[in-house]
């Protein structure tokens, strides 16, 4: 073989490598591609799946707060019963002595009638006689007859009233058995929704074993709680502005005219004066350890904008200061949270909460409860999320509480 053919054979050889090389490649590319979209899809379902939980989530925790609300009300419709129970079974016990004391003293007056014998009132008038004995004896039988018609009458109506009341008594004891039976299904129905609740939790946290993944979600939370503030802000901001405006008025009657606000007024001023500087003038919302505090490290760069504080599931929790609740609502990651505004750009917010006792518009005073402590939100202990901010900015509650 001369040298130019060894050149086209090795030219050859090298061009068949290159295009092996080139198939391999571009196989390698397509393969990549294809584990990319795979990839992409596993996500998407996965956010798919723990969107779904973070639903099943809020509606767990919505029935349970129902539940123990209605539960909590049967609870006192069920001590009301018993308590008219016992007052009925007392009227009847009383009715019933009274009947047996009406009936002797009826049997007595029959009893002494029998004896007096044949004669009778009507006898003696018939009689012709006109002695003053025969008008006292029958004057007396006129008396003995009318106590006895009136013992009769009593008699009677104390009957009546017993059986009313005994009636009245069947009635209270079958609504207090409903009343007992519907208490049994909601404590049924609330242990399961418990039961699920708990199954999601921890279908969630399986979902977030990646700490990247938390991460992310815990940013995906701030952002909706900021954004559901602002809209709740931009929401009332004409009635803060109209509330603010007339606390001027108020202020200005005071320094021209010596004027006296009314409780209305004070209450008005009171809530759109703000916070003021921290200054531990405040009583803590709940009573409890405090678990997390202001500026901790929450999760990678993350730091708390609140503080968190272990107290007992249901618990009160209380104002600390005059404000009106411009959000009261459930938020991912947060639970059911509500916010009041105090005026001057000040704001305290209160979540991880079983249920809420108030709504929004509503007025409120310091130290008035609003809400029961819980661990909505997914949270694992109850407790309390609690956060005051001024200007939309988080700042260390525990510069205002005692």
């Amino acid at each position: 073989m001369s040298i130019c053919q060894k050149i086209v054979v090795i030219a050859f050889i090298g061009l068949m490598k290159i295009n092996f090389l080139y198939a391999d490649d571009n196989q390698q590319l397509q393969s990549l591609r294809h584990a990319i979209e795979e990839q992409e899809k596993r996500l998407a379902q996965q956010k798919k799946e723990r969107n779904e939980l973070v639903n099943n989530l809020k509606e767990q925790e919505t029935e349970i707060a129902k539940l123990l609300t209605s539960i909590e009300r049967n609870d006192l419709l069920l001590r009301k019963l018993d308590q008219e129970i016992n007052n009925l079974i007392e009227q009847i016990n009383v009715l019933t002595i009274k009947q047996k004391q009406q009936r002797t003293i009826l049997s007595k007056q029959l009893e002494s009638a029998f004896k007096l014998g044949n004669t009778t009132g009507l006898e003696l008038i018939f009689s012709g006689e006109e002695s003053e004995r025969n008008d006292r004896i029958i004057t007396y039988y006129s008396y003995i007859n009318q106590a006895r018609q009136q013992q009769i009458h009593d008699l009677e109506d104390t009957q009546i009233q017993l059986n009313e009341k005994r009636i009245e008594l069947q009635k209270k004891q079958a609504l207090h058995k409903t009343l007992q039976s519907k208490q049994q299904e909601q404590q049924a129905g609330l242990e399961k929704n418990r039961q699920n609740r708990q199954k999601t939790i921890i279908s969630l946290e399986s979902s977030m074993q990646v700490n990247q993944q938390k991460l992310i979600d815990l940013r995906h939370n701030e952002v909706k709680l900021q954004a559901k503030i602002d809209q709740a802000e931009q929401e009332n901001k004409r009635i803060a502005e109209e509330e603010a405006k007339q606390a001027k008025n108020i202020e200005e009657k005071q320094k021209n005219t010596r004027y006296t606000p009314n409780s209305d007024e004070r209450s008005l001023m009171a809530r759109v004066s703000g916070i003021g500087k921290p200054q531990h003038q405040f009583s803590w919302p709940v009573n409890g350890r405090v678990a997390h505090r202001f500026g901790e490290s929450l999760q990678g760069e993350l730091r708390w904008k609140g503080m968190v504080i272990n107290a007992k599931d249901g618990m009160q929790v209380k104002a600390i200061a005059d404000g009106r609740v411009i959000l009261a609502s459930w938020l991912q990651g947060y639970g059911f949270v509500v916010a009041l505004e105090h005026g001057k750009g000040d704001m305290s917010l209160y979540g991880y909460n079983q249920r809420m006792l108030v709504a929004v518009g509503d007025k409120i005073q310091s130290g008035q409860p609003i809400a029961l402590v819980g661990s909505s939100g997914g949270q694992n202990t109850p407790a309390l999320y609690f956060e005051i901010r001024r200007d939309g900015l988080a700042l260390d509650p525990s510069g205002w509480l005692k």
